[in-house]
């Protein structure tokens, strides 16, 4: 995943909303450690798209993305995505309504209401 992440982020500026978001989401869902210089590149990326050009979805990946970074590596404010935008994308998980929903899902989203 280093190699990917590498990559990756040599990419992020020819990548579209769908593509950032799901590049992002992946690596949050494969629970690799988060290289700071990656979020950088995917948090100035997604504020260059600005905020109406992600999808309730695409803001949801981007948000386990952020989140993970944030409880793996503890980092230091610099590191970290603009405010605006981690509020929209917690907001979009927080806001989500799925056609189904479990226990989990709803206490997720209580407590990400709170936060």
């Amino acid at each position: 995943f280093e190699a990917i992440a590498r990559e990756s982020k040599q990419r992020i500026g020819s990548l579209k909303p769908q593509e950032l978001a799901n590049t992002a989401w992946v690596f949050a869902i494969a629970g690799t450690a988060h290289r700071g210089a990656l979020v950088k590149a995917v948090s100035a990326r997604a504020v260059e798209f600005g905020l109406p050009a992600f999808s309730g979805e695409q803001l949801r990946q981007l948000h386990s993305f952020f989140l993970s970074f944030e409880l793996e590596a503890s980092p230091s404010a610099e590191l970290l995505a603009p405010i605006e935008l981690r509020d929209a994308c917690r907001q979009a998980m927080a806001d989500y309504k799925p056609s189904y929903s479990s226990k989990l899902r709803e206490n997720v989203s209580a407590e990400l209401t709170r936060m």
